[in-house]
């Protein structure tokens, strides 16, 4: 996709901002909140799931990436489109909390080898199905994974229909491969510093040239607006106007929002305020719109509606 593309997706989302005052984010239904041997699982499968979503977290994360503002908001849209979600965490709980990449096999690979039964825990307890078409979303470290997940499932006969990689290339395993053979939708940020956006550019080019549907997007820098802060639920309006006027007195925006300094300085000003104990315990979440804003290396839900409808296009 195009930049302008990518920037009518942003406008969309601003202009669904003014016309809801950028409502609190907020799940729209209840998540199964379970455990699957000995790991963290959050789930939500209606009656007849027209997909089922699997999300996979970051380094340093969790189950709990489907917990936070934007993945929320993204899930939102998936449950009202019809589709099923799964989360759990990767078997690395150490520091890191990184999933097991580099390897394909779903026997050898301690993660691909429990979410193989996990897809079948949900085949004989909930409306899940072996035919219910499979799809993914990861973030960072995730969107390694689920490239990986995504073409070793559909190796193994798993009907996987299409994956979306968030800020990362493809697992390097899958392009020695020769690329993805699914159906991808990538996001990268235009200010991302921790990985190289010229390899998610050549994914890109290589699952094209693989004969298979796959859109590029790119999460723009957006100004200075107090409109972020309030999709954080517990920020109200005051608080969200104090952020901005915190920002502001850094020097590191103006009062209109554009920003004034490198983005590696805008983005210390940012951790300044996101971790004043005012906020607290919302500066993750606060940071997390800060890192929005700056188009640096974060999950976004600005390009909810294209991957929705992504998604939908992969089962016509």
């Amino acid at each position: 996709m195009t930049s302008i593309a990518s920037l009518r997706a942003m406008f969309a989302l601003v202009l669904v901002c003014l016309l809801s005052a950028c409502d609190p984010v907020l799940p729209q239904t209840e998540y199964d909140d379970w455990q699957f041997e000995g790991f963290q699982v959050y789930s939500h499968v209606p009656d007849s799931p027209r997909g089922l979503v699997y999300f996979f977290h970051g380094s340093l994360g969790s189950a709990d990436f489907v917990t936070k503002v934007e993945t929320v908001d993204l899930i939102n849209d998936l449950i009202a489109a019809g589709y099923a979600f799964v989360a759990t965490e990767s078997t690395d709980r150490s520091e890191n909390k990184r999933w097991a990449l580099a390897d394909p096999s779903l026997v050898s690979n301690p993660d691909l080898a429990r979410l193989a039964r996990l897809q079948a825990y949900l085949v004989d307890n909930t409306a899940v199905t072996g035919t219910t078409p499979i799809f993914g979303v990861g973030m960072s470290n995730g969107a390694r994974m689920v490239s990986l997940f995504g073409q070793s499932f559909a190796d193994a006969g798993y009907p996987v229909t299409a994956v979306a990689p968030f800020m990362a290339p493809v697992d390097a395993t899958v392009r020695a491969s020769g690329g993805l053979r699914l159906p991808a939708f990538f996001v990268l940020a235009e200010n991302d510093s921790l990985v190289p956006n010229d390899l998610i550019e050549l994914d890109v080019a290589m699952t094209q040239a693989n004969g298979v549907a796959a859109e590029l997007w790119v999460k723009h820098e957006e100004p200075l607006k107090d409109w972020r802060f309030t999709r954080v639920p517990s920020i109200d309006a005051e608080e969200a106007a104090l952020i901005v006027d915190l920002l502001v007195q850094s020097g590191a925006w103006n009062a209109e929002g554009e920003r004034q300094v490198p983005v590696a300085d805008a983005a210390l000003a940012a951790s300044a305020v996101a971790t004043r104990p005012r906020f607290a315990p919302d500066g993750q979440a606060v940071g997390g719109q800060l890192k929005n804003i700056l188009a640096e290396h974060g999950f976004s839900a600005i390009n909810k509606l294209q991957l929705v409808a992504f998604f939908n296009a992969q089962l016509e």
